[in-house]
């Protein structure tokens, strides 16, 4: 015969004889109750080791009996919480009054019911508690006061867990903040023990430090605790790697209130439960050598197991923001800061994947003769050297709000409309231009230099409407912009090299500008491949315009020129270069207009057909 125990509890007589002969019958020791303060009694004389109670049992309810059971010194005895029905209303009670299963009985399944009665005793028996009362002696029969205690005592502890749940998530929803948390997590703390020394250690990949002091402890004692607090951790913990506590930010936290003197005396750490991936431990000490009593280590165990979950939460939250950062920092070299974001977020967006005109300015600038450089000096010290470059002039074009597209060897192509557009992104990428020139005076130029080389750059902008988007195949993608005005930007920033001016915008850029912006009318040009004049025009800083009988001889020039009256246009050119030899827009223009004063062109429409990109 079995020597364990079955207490029924059925309000039921019919029930209660049914159960209790199918116990009796299986070899178990059995005895019943008719309510549940009839249940409480018999707890205490029959000691079961598995109680079956009902649902609805008068008095107390089996919900009741079983959390009163489990927050209590019987927590170790198996509860089945019978009902007519299984429905979710049921399961959902009977799991949250921490009984350990429900039935439906009737005389179908009585005789299954022992090995579920089994299988209870077997879980209760894992998770056995070690200060849970032995059976020892004969047992006493309770006083109506040990009845109100342990039912006090069980809600008083329900009451408790409720207190810190709700302190856990109220702190947890602040945000993700790990020392806010551990503030939070230490005024719940503070009202479970009385310490003088406090210590918690975050378990992050460089761990985080808060500690605690009963403003009467002396120095030296504190310093002793902290050390003790650093090894145990790196010993609850299991962590393989050496940690550099110099490294570790330390925080200090409120001091105590703890009246107490002296050294201390009693030391405990609560660690999380696996202490492979401990999430934080607490360590506590105090003056007084009893300090811990067992309910209050019972109580620290649980604020540790509620609040490692929200620590953990935000540990995991700060680790993936950290990544994300890194991610956009590394990627941001490459791609357009919202462009990223889509990438990660992985959302497809018509910026990003489909393509869609918009009116973009394009910007490309390249160093002049820089062939000549790479051939001089080592290709360490040429890609040294273009870092610094790139670096100075993308921080340019970023402060303008533009995006750099691409990098073609020495040369940068940027974007003012896309991914982000403003009012003035022609007016935008000229500023950028201007500054770039500026900021070749801060470039360390460590370079073998030919022979009357002048380090200088181009730049060519236009403005008109292009397809932006992602192109590419499945396996590599670019965000980028196509289109005629792409290449009319590119053709642009090589006559810069034929006018000998370092920066030449378009009309359309022309008439984005601000006012205030120096421009000169250069000419009007067909390049290759295009049917359609492009205006196009020399931008400069405005303290360095040009003379102004230059400027006025250039532009009468320039007039007569479109008209086509060649030999008057020729009289001008002719003057300008007299008082700015070193013009070559101006030389190019005279000697043009001598050669169509002899031989005027077909079908004049005040452009020049370029025949060379």
């Amino acid at each position: 015969m079995s020597s364990k125990k079955i207490l029924v509890a059925f309000d039921s007589a019919t029930m209660r004889n049914l159960l209790t002969k199918t116990f009796d019958d299986a070899g178990y020791k059995t005895a019943s109750a008719v309510d549940g303060l009839d249940l409480l009694n018999k707890i205490y004389t029959e000691r079961p080791d598995c109680v079956i109670v009902y649902i609805d049992l008068p008095i107390i309810s089996g919900y009741n009996i079983s959390r009163i059971l489990k927050n209590s010194q019987f927590r170790n005895t198996g509860v089945i919480i019978c009902a007519t029905e299984e429905n979710s209303v049921y399961k959902f009670w009977a799991e949250n009054s921490m009984s350990n299963a429900l039935m439906v009985p009737n005389e179908g399944n009585l005789e299954r019911i022992p090995n579920l009665v089994e299988r209870v005793l077997s879980e209760c028996k894992k998770k056995n508690v070690d200060d849970a009362p032995k059976k020892r002696g004969r047992p006493q029969k309770p006083t109506q006061e040990d009845i109100i205690n342990l039912a006090i005592k069980a809600f008083d502890r329900e009451l408790f867990d409720l207190y810190v749940i709700k302190s856990a998530y109220n702190g947890g929803n602040i945000d993700f903040n790990i020392a806010r948390l551990i503030r939070e997590m230490v005024k719940t703390l503070s009202g479970i023990h009385s310490y003088d020394a406090l210590g918690i250690i975050v378990n992050t990949d460089t761990p985080m430090q808060f500690y605690s002091r009963n403003y009467m402890l002396a120095d030296t004692e504190m310093e002793d605790f902290i050390c003790v607090c650093q090894t145990d951790f790196a010993s609850k913990t299991l962590r393989k790697d050496s940690i550099n506590w110099q490294k570790s930010p330390m925080q200090e936290l409120d001091n105590s209130i703890s009246p107490n003197t002296g050294r201390l005396k009693n030391y405990e750490a609560f660690p999380t439960e696996s202490k492979a991936d401990s999430v934080f431990t607490i360590h506590v000490a105090n003056t007084k050598s009893d300090a811990i009593s067992g309910r209050t280590r019972e109580r620290l165990n649980f604020l540790v197991s509620v609040y490692s979950k929200i620590v953990n939460h935000a540990i995991s939250y700060n680790k993936m923001d950290l990544a994300e950062k890194k991610m956009h920092r590394a990627f941001s070299h490459f791609l357009p800061p919202k462009i990223i974001s889509e990438i990660i977020n992985e959302e497809e967006t018509a910026t990003s994947t489909v393509g869609e005109k918009r009116d973009v300015a394009v910007l490309i600038c390249d160093i002049r003769n820089f062939t000549m450089l790479s051939e001089l000096n080592a290709a360490e010290d040429v890609v040294e050297f273009l870092n610094q470059y790139f670096a100075i002039m993308c921080s340019i074009i970023k402060k303008h709000g533009g995006t750099i597209d691409k990098f073609m060897g020495d040369a940068i192509m940027a974007l003012f409309g896309a991914p982000e557009s403003y009012e003035d992104n022609g007016n935008r990428a000229a500023n950028a231009a201007l500054e770039m020139r500026r900021a070749l005076g801060q470039l360390k130029i460590d370079l073998k230099m030919p022979k009357g080389y002048v380090f200088d750059i181009g730049t060519g902008i236009h403005y008109g409407t292009t397809i932006v988007g992602s192109i590419g195949s499945e396996e590599k993608k670019e965000y980028t912009v196509i289109g005629d005005n792409v290449n009319i930007a590119s053709r642009i920033e090589g006559l810069t090299k034929i006018y000998g001016t370092p920066i030449i915008i378009s009309e359309s850029v022309k008439r984005d500008l601000h006012d205030g912006q120096y421009t000169r009318h250069l000419d009007n040009v067909k390049v290759k491949g295009k049917s359609v004049s492009v205006a196009i025009y020399e931008l400069s800083f405005p303290e360095t315009c040009e003379n102004p009988d230059f400027i006025e001889l250039y532009g009468k020039g320039m007039n007569q020129y479109v008209m086509g009256n060649f030999q008057l246009a020729s009289d001008y050119f002719l003057k300008a270069t007299e008082i700015k030899p070193t013009d070559k827009a101006a030389k190019i223009l005279l000697e043009r207009c001598k050669t169509y004063a002899k031989d005027r062109p077909e079908n004049w429409d005040g452009s020049f057909a370029l025949t060379t990109k």
